[in-house]
């Protein structure tokens, strides 16, 4: 009886939290296996449609994988063997790069270099998302912020420019600013693409957002500053750890039923405690008034 070839598989992570444990482990193949079909036992568990994977395959680049399209192979499908092996299978996380896309460029000879592959992928990734962000706002009349939350942003000289069922996008004083959902979180970002706050429950959420944009509509027109007096028990933030050049970030405790409120940047913090257990309405009152 042949003995079994043993593999040494591992993969990258993808994101904070996923390296908690290894993922490396063990992978026993009969010799003479097609290399695909190892690639496709070996292939990472997390199976997300639009994420790419490249395989290293004792330290040369052999595939791209990905649920969408399986194993995509960049060299012979040759059968393993105890004498050739391959010994060790490595999946590099490739982000959200079009597998077929990547696949292409890999097999015209690029280098499997991420970080130059997403730079020359992204202005491409960003046009489809674009697409697909628009399609869903004409298929479906649904909409991510509340009807009162869009009218106050409009009163404050909000431009909307994309809104559907599942992100906002609009200009506000020849800046930009999209707000999108994120699992249970409502996530804003500014015109860098930073993250600007990450807020639970949404009802939170716009009512912070409504806070910034009239924050700076009255700073736009000259009026004075509102006091940063909450006059209302605020729930406590506390520090996280710097963000973008060393911008504060700070946090809820997320304790006793209270939101969960994640803030980048002064600004952000005191459009919380102005908005903070006030609805969208006592906001707009408060922010308009000379």
């Amino acid at each position: 009886m042949t003995a079994s070839l043993v593999i040494e598989v591992d993969r990258d992570s993808v994101a904070m939290g996923d390296d908690v444990s290894s993922h490396a482990h063990s992978l026993a193949v009969e010799p003479g296996t097609a290399l695909s079909v190892v690639l496709a036992s070996a292939a990472p568990e997390i199976r997300a449609r639009g994420w790419s994977w490249v395989a290293d395959v004792d330290g040369r680049v052999a595939a791209v994988w990905s649920v969408d399209q399986g194993v995509r192979l960049l060299v012979e499908d040759s059968p393993v063997s105890a004498a050739d092996g391959p010994r060790r299978i490595h999946f590099r996380y490739f982000l959200q790069i079009d597998p077929a896309w990547l696949y292409q460029r890999l097999a015209e000879g690029a280098v499997a270099d991420r970080q130059a592959l997403e730079r020359d992928y992204r202005p491409i990734g960003d046009r489809r998302r674009d697409e697909e962000e628009r399609r869903r706002e004409r298929d479906s009349p649904a909409r991510y912020l509340s009807a009162e939350c869009t009218e106050a942003l409009r009163g404050f000289g909000a431009e909307f420019d994309l809104h559907n069922d599942r992100m906002a996008r609009f200009a506000l004083l020849g800046s930009s600013m999209r707000v999108q959902r994120a699992d249970t979180m409502t996530m804003t970002f500014d015109v860098t693409n930073r993250v600007v706050s990450s807020i639970r429950p949404v009802a939170v959420a716009e009512c912070w957002l409504v806070a910034v944009t009239g924050r700076r509509m009255r700073q736009a027109r000259g009026w004075a500053p509102v006091p940063d007096n909450p006059r209302i028990p605020v729930p406590e933030l506390r520090p996280m750890g710097s963000g973008v050049a060393g911008t504060a970030r700070w946090t809820t405790r997320g304790m006793r039923g209270d939101p969960v409120v994640q803030l980048t940047g002064d600004e952000a913090v005191l459009a919380y405690r102005l908005s903070a257990n006030r609805s969208i309405g006592e906001i707009v009152t408060i922010l308009s008034a000379r």
